[in-house]
């Protein structure tokens, strides 16, 4: 049968300048934060706060999220099409620390547009990142109904898109893309997870404005 691609999806990659100082000032952040063990993996943390707030909303992460958020919105803006009346901002946000034999279930994201992770620590050994084929996953936006995949037929239709993330590099995508990562080989592997929306939503009758978190 002849075949015809349609729908492509869009993964950002974008490289922070100033990622060794951030990498340092997180490190020593992380020092005095509460670690909270993952529920589904005991080699995967992630660092709470005692403000209340989300990671990326401590003052001390000012400079870095106004540049997130202004990558976000050129991404939506300018890469995806789409129009934004204001920007885009970060609604919650969160530090991952995964050692050696941790893993991230496959997950999306429902309370968001567009999500995202920057690897403040990636090394050789450190889990890549992959996202399942949107015809194999099982959530609202397919078929209720999914198929097992035939090994000896992979394919771009059927198969996981693995991507290797560099130290220092923020990649977004969209928050309704399933995806995790495998079994982390080594300890260190530093990331901080966030969700992106609009700060202002506008349709035919009513506009909505976003509050982070």
């Amino acid at each position: 049968m002849n075949l015809t691609d349609i729908f492509p999806k869009a993964i950002g990659r974008e490289a922070y300048p100033d990622c060794n100082d951030l990498k340092k000032q997180v490190v020593e952040m992380m020092e005095g934060e509460d670690m909270i063990t993952n529920r589904m993996n005991d080699k995967l943390y992630h660092y709470d706060n005692t403000s209340g707030r989300s990671f990326l909303h401590r003052e001390e992460m000012l400079k870095f999220r106004q540049w997130l958020e202004d990558q976000c919105t050129s991404f939506v803006a300018d890469d995806l099409g789409y129009e934004v009346p204001e920007k885009m901002v970060i609604t919650d946000s969160w530090l991952n620390l995964c050692d050696a034999g941790g893993n991230q279930y496959p997950h999306f994201h429902t309370n968001a547009y567009i999500s995202g992770t920057y690897y403040v620590s990636h090394e050789e050994g450190h889990a890549p990142l992959f996202f399942r084929h949107p015809s194999g996953s099982t959530h609202s936006s397919v078929p209720s109904i999914s198929l097992k995949t035939n090994m000896k037929k992979l394919g771009k239709y059927n198969s996981d898109v693995i991507m290797y993330p560099n130290e220092g590099e923020l990649m977004l995508w969209p928050s309704n893309l399933t995806h995790g990562y495998s079994e982390n080989r080594k300890d260190g592997r530093i990331s901080i997870s966030m969700n992106f929306m609009p700060s202002l939503i506008i349709d035919d009758k009513y506009s909505y404005r976003v509050s982070p978190t």
